[in-house]
């Protein structure tokens, strides 16, 4: 009998910023998903930053040894350590994103707030509210723990230890009188360890093993700033400032909406603004560009935002804020005799 190996499913990274794939993340596999690999016959490989999941199938394409309803988890590990300069964080700090295919086997459901740690852990109850108890449930809602806060209690921590227990999702519910709240724990030691930036967990389904395979794709999208030029003149007066302006002349060529730009004086810099006194000295004076509406970070450049002082052209590409700046606040310097 002869056997072959075809896809099972692919995960892929997609980002706004960039034109063609996202390489900014290996894709890295823990031990309980290394385990189902080698009982279900599947390799995983990564070829241009897209993650393959592949299958031993028979002569017929039937898996050798079908692996429906396991989860396949994935962590991804971040290698640019510029990737949050220039990509909105959509999730909160001390949170790790989950992306899961819960509500359709093929797609993966929108981003999910986890708390990425280890068997041993503590959760802080969020709430002085009192009475409250505290539930700690397993992916199949199997209650493994319940505390109850009386009345006129203190808020100690509640130790969880689930170092008998296999590596997964695991929720943790706090029940008031007149609510609840949930927190999510990815339990993982190994990519905990490895200070992973987003996990992803399919859910293998009877339609993996079609002709189609699904693709799922992880997104992320890059910030969206106002863009601010501090156009700093050396022996320029007010007077001559105020005949510069900024103008997107590139949008046509690029096929791209047209930025508009508003000109702010010296005098006019709002409190989140870089402060004049520290652009400026005896001999120079500043004014301030910034872009009607946020504009979103791109790798392709726009061209032919330029600067001006009345017809005539000064700058023909004014710089954009590449991926080593945190902010879109750009100096340029000009200066006269």
């Amino acid at each position: 009998m002869s056997t072959t190996f075809g896809i099972l499913f692919s995960v892929k990274i997609a980002h706004s910023y960039y034109t063609n794939q996202c390489a900014d993340f290996e894709f890295v596999i823990p031990p309980d998903t290394s385990f189902l690999s080698r009982r279900g016959k599947i390799l995983t490989r990564t070829n241009n930053g897209i993650f393959y999941a592949l299958i031993e199938k028979d002569e017929a394409g039937v898996p050798l040894i079908p692996v429906t309803d396991q989860i396949f988890r994935i962590g991804l590990q971040l290698k640019n350590p510029l990737f949050s300069n220039f990509t909105r964080q959509d999730f909160k700090t001390g949170t790790t994103p989950l992306y899961r295919n819960l509500t359709s086997p093929t797609n993966l459901d929108a981003l999910e707030e986890t708390i990425l740690t280890g068997s041993v852990f503590s959760h802080q109850v969020s709430r002085a509210t009192r009475p409250v108890t505290v539930i700690l449930e397993d992916l199949n809602e199997t209650v493994l723990k319940t505390v109850v806060f009386p009345d006129n209690s203190d808020s100690t921590p509640v130790s969880i230890d689930l170092t008998t227990y296999p590596s997964g999702i695991y929720t943790i519910t706090e029940k008031y009188n007149n609510s609840t709240k949930k927190f999510s724990y990815c339990v993982d030691p190994n990519l905990t360890r490895q200070q992973v930036y987003a996990i992803v967990e399919i859910k293998i389904a009877n339609s993996f093993y079609s002709p189609t395979p699904p693709v799922f794709s992880v997104r992320f999208y890059a910030k969206e700033e106002t863009l601010k030029y501090y156009v700093v003149g050396k022996n320029y007066s007010s007077a001559e400032l105020s005949h510069l302006s900024v103008t997107d002349a590139g949008y046509n060529e690029d096929a791209r909406p047209q930025l508009q730009f508003t000109r702010i004086s010296q005098g006019g810099f709002a409190a989140n603004d870089i402060s004049p006194s520290l652009l400026t000295d005896s001999t120079s004076k500043v004014v301030l560009f910034k872009s009607q509406s946020p504009v979103s970070r791109l790798e392709k450049p726009r061209t032919k935002i330029q600067l001006n002082r009345n017809s005539d052209l000064i700058v023909k590409h004014l710089p954009l804020p590449g991926i080593n700046k945190s902010t879109s606040d750009i100096i340029i310097q000009i200066s006269k005799p």
